[in-house]
């Protein structure tokens, strides 16, 4: 049975009255009071006025002013992420306006009604979970509840803690109360997702957004509730805790009070990563290490390690991923990080620092925030980090050049030479095979054959002429040109590119292949079966963007042409075929007309009168 609904459970002489104490909650049952439970830190440090809470300034400042004038609303809607002080803040505001002292910005703490509202044996001050209480047969209980005028405090508050799990029903019968509630009576509801609110119940409320807290803030709470708990702890101990915790105060002061449980004189940092699962500083600095030397055996053992030794695999990427991020800006800025923001990682900033080029970290940073996504749904983590950890070192230490085709800097950073263009026009896939041309002998009169391209090969001196100029698109260049060869070879680099900006048109372009590239113009070809894939790539939103992303690669404006592979094969004899049409005597194509028995035989009948 509820706490509320107990007989007497809100009176302090009854035989259900609650007394805290440093730590811990004694029962009085028959007028022994006996120790039942052990309460928690974040209940124990719970705040008891505005000027206690961590953070919130925007909310507690302006409550504190509402209750200084006496201006207060009928309803108020607490929103915000977990362990933010929801429900410290509601409590706060019922105190203060059932304190002897109000109209006043804080509660006075002395009087009776501030001592029963905090020791949670006033009668006027109900909570009321709403995911346990969420259909309309307790709100209809409410409704009813509220009638009654209080009993010996200045106004009934009711706090309903995670308000958006009321059912479409219960809101739609909790509108007119909420709207128009009985006089003294204020309603607070608390919710970490208002989305899920119907408008109609936001609308009449006064809403206040709680923010997440800053590392700072969280750290500076935690050594306050050290200093009044007596124990000892490191300050980086400290910082890992308050980073830990995602901003959440409650999370924090919940990972404090398992180390405190684990190690009884002294907290260090070790001892909150064993807690919690986090990663050693020194595997982490390793397994980088690793990554930026090119030895997977080393990397897959040390993820061997982690995997088995329990470690939080989620925690692990996120301080990779924060790692590969300062390295960033290390690069830019070139400034060291403060200790304080480092959280521990200063070695390996120290050590790593401006050893990466700037689009390799980016793309680093891109591929852990891809597995952090992954390993949410794995069945199998330690494949997906293994590969991971694969596909880091292809993206760190890969002998094709980066985006910026012709650029040295990635290369060089982490000592990958750039191949010559020698020897990257030699493993080129092979140009695709000559269209097919008629014989000279049938070849109509008038008729101009397709220029085609001049292969290096069959034609010296056109391999030593100077290349095309970026305006002229008159003329062919050789598959085995330099441009045509990084093209081909960094393909599936430039399907990678594609995938980041759209993976829609990253679909619809993986069947292609390179055919040719006649000036600015590059040509595709698809087999018979993608027929579909060749028409949407020609679309102007798919054509743009490819466009587009092969523009930044050769560095200069480049239009693209789809083509199916009999379209491509064929289109000279159709180009043929057609000019012989079109120069035949007369210059009219000459057309038989369609015969009465030709007709017949299409739509059926019978022939009447064949003149």
């Amino acid at each position: 049975m509820p706490r509320e609904r107990r007989a007497g459970a809100n009176c302090p002489g009854s035989a259900w009255s609650w007394r805290s104490t440093a730590g811990a909650r004694s029962l009085n049952i028959n007028g022994v009071y006996q120790i039942v439970a052990y309460l928690s830190l974040y209940r124990r440090h719970r705040p008891l006025s505005f000027s206690e809470m961590t953070g919130q300034e925007h909310i507690t400042r302006t409550l504190s002013n509402a209750l200084s004038s006496g201006r207060l609303a009928h309803a108020y809607l607490f929103c915000g992420p977990r362990g933010t002080g929801k429900t410290t803040v509601a409590k706060i505001l019922a105190r203060s306006v059932n304190c002897d002292q109000y109209p006043a910005p804080e509660p006075c703490g002395t009087c009776p009604a501030c001592k029963n509202i905090a020791a949670g044996v006033s009668m006027d001050v109900i909570e009321m979970d709403a995911a346990s209480n969420r259909g309309i047969d307790e709100i209809r209980e409410l409704r009813e509840r509220t009638r009654y005028v209080s009993g010996e405090n200045r106004f009934k508050v009711y706090i309903i803690d995670e308000a958006h799990m009321l059912t479409t029903e219960a809101c739609n019968a909790f509108l007119k109360t909420l709207e128009e509630p009985p006089e003294k009576v204020i309603f607070i509801l608390a919710t970490t997702d208002p989305s899920r609110l119907p408008a109609t119940i936001v609308s009449r409320c006064q809403r206040f957004d709680f923010h997440l807290l800053t590392t700072e803030q969280i750290r500076r709470r935690v050594e306050q509730i050290l200093q009044l708990e007596n124990r000892q702890s490191d300050r980086e101990a400290v910082s890992l805790i308050a980073r830990l915790a995602d901003g959440s105060l409650r999370d924090a002061l919940g990972i404090l009070e398992q180390c405190s449980a684990y190690s009884e004189d002294h907290i260090s940092a070790e001892h909150v990563r064993t807690v919690t699962g986090a990663t050693m500083t020194d595997t982490i600095e390793a397994l980088i290490g690793a990554a930026l030397e090119n030895k997977p055996e080393a990397g897959l053992e040390l993820i061997e390690q982690v995997v088995y030794g329990g470690r939080d695999l989620q925690l692990l990427v996120r301080d990779l991923t924060f790692v590969f991020s300062r390295l960033l800006l290390h690069q830019e800025g070139g400034a060291k990080s403060e200790p304080e923001k480092s959280h521990g990682f200063e070695e390996v900033l120290e050590k790593y620092g401006g050893k990466l080029s700037r689009d390799l970290i980016l793309e680093a940073v891109e591929l852990l925030h891809e597995v952090a996504n992954e390993l949410r749904h794995a069945r199998y983590p330690q494949f997906i980090l293994e590969i991971s950890f694969i596909r880091l070192l292809r993206v760190l230490h890969g002998s094709r050049p980066a985006m910026a085709a012709g650029s040295r800097e990635g290369a060089e950073a982490i000592g990958v030479e750039k191949a010559p263009p020698e020897t990257a026009a030699q493993e080129t896939v092979p140009a695709p095979p000559a269209r097919a041309k008629k014989p000279p002998d049938e070849k109509p009169a008038g008729t101009v054959p397709p220029q085609e391209p001049v292969s290096a090969a069959s034609d010296s001196s056109a391999s030593e002429s100077p290349p095309l100029p970026a305006g002229d698109d008159s003329g062919t260049l050789s598959p085995e040109s330099d441009l045509f060869s990084k093209l081909k070879q960094d393909w599936p680099r430039i399907i990678q590119e594609l995938k980041k900006k759209q993976k829609s048109t990253a679909a619809w372009l993986e069947p292609a292949r390179l055919t040719e590239l006649r000036g600015r113009l590059v040509c595709l070809s698809y087999p018979a079966e993608y027929t579909i894939h060749q028409i949407r790539i020609m679309e102007n939103s798919h054509r743009k963007l490819v466009e587009d992303v092969l523009s930044a690669f050769c560095h200069l404006p480049v239009n693209i042409k789809a083509e199916l592979d009999e379209q491509v094969y064929a289109s000279s004899a159709e180009g043929q075929a057609e000019d012989a049409v079109q120069e035949s005597p007369g210059g009219e194509e000459k057309k038989n007309p369609p015969s009465a028995e030709e007709a017949r035989q299409l739509f059926g009948g019978k022939l009447i009168d064949p003149d």
